[in-house]
């Protein structure tokens, strides 16, 4: 290849086309080939020149130029296209954290939003519990009328079938309450709970156990997870220990 076609080569390649960003290895070599023109450059200048062969120290001189120009806009190119990068990665690293930051605060709205339904199924099922008491009451005061008190057939028939249609509906009360796992709370013969019996009375005849529940006033209710309705309960205590047990 003769000297012109190189130089005409360079030439085409520092004034051509933009050249894309070079990586650090390519400037790497940009420089090496620059320090060989340069080299180049001044060992040509100190020789004369060989009959008929063209001078090309003064071309190569201005290629080593341009060269230099070239290294440093692509130096600077390198260096922009970095800082664009790191912007770029702040830009997502901050929408990384503000998205986190949204699903924390979806997740907390969520908690409130159930904490608030089982509150408000609390006090909906709490509301049942005197409708519960009403029917309770008036199954047993039935109860005792067909027991006790003297009626002639066909009333006692219409009392029977009154008193069925009251323990139908408690029924349904009670699969209700069922179905948010709420039940009635064991009384009668089992150790008094402070946590989920409330003492009205004491028993000292002695038919129990000390701290042994024997009758219930109030029926209680509870959940798995809490106390809907204390049971008012009658404890039994020894002879000469007649306070209630302590809650």
């Amino acid at each position: 290849m003769s000297d012109n076609i190189f130089l005409d080569k360079l030439k085409d390649f520092i004034f051509g086309p933009p050249v894309p960003v070079l990586s650090p290895s390519d400037l790497q070599a940009l420089a090496e080939l620059r320090q060989h023109l340069e080299a180049l450059s001044q060992f040509d200048g100190r020789l004369p020149a060989p009959d008929g062969a063209p001078q090309v120290g003064g071309d190569l001189e201005n290629l080593a130029t341009e060269l230099r120009k070239l290294g440093k806009t692509q130096f600077k190119a390198n260096t922009l296209q970095e800082s664009q990068l790191k912007q770029q990665q702040t830009a997502l690293d901050n929408l990384q954290k503000m998205a986190a930051q949204q699903e924390d605060m979806i997740a907390g709205l969520m908690k409130q939003q159930e904490q608030a339904v089982q509150a408000a199924q609390f006090e909906l099922l709490k509301s049942l519990l005197p409708i519960l008491d009403s029917l309770d009451a008036a199954f047993e005061n039935g109860r005792r009328q067909v027991l006790r008190w003297p009626m002639g057939p066909e009333a006692r028939q219409a009392l029977i079938a009154w008193l069925d249609g009251l323990r139908l509906a408690r029924l349904r009360l009670l699969d209700l309450l069922a179905a948010y796992e709420v039940t009635p709370t064991p009384t009668i013969g089992q150790p008094f709970d402070p946590h989920r019996h409330v003492a009205v009375a004491t028993d000292t005849g002695g038919r129990a156990p000390d701290g042994i529940i024997v009758g219930e006033d109030r029926r209680g209710y509870i959940s798995p997870n809490q106390v809907l309705r204390f049971a008012e309960v009658i404890v039994a205590r020894s002879p000469g220990n007649s306070s209630p047990p302590a809650a």
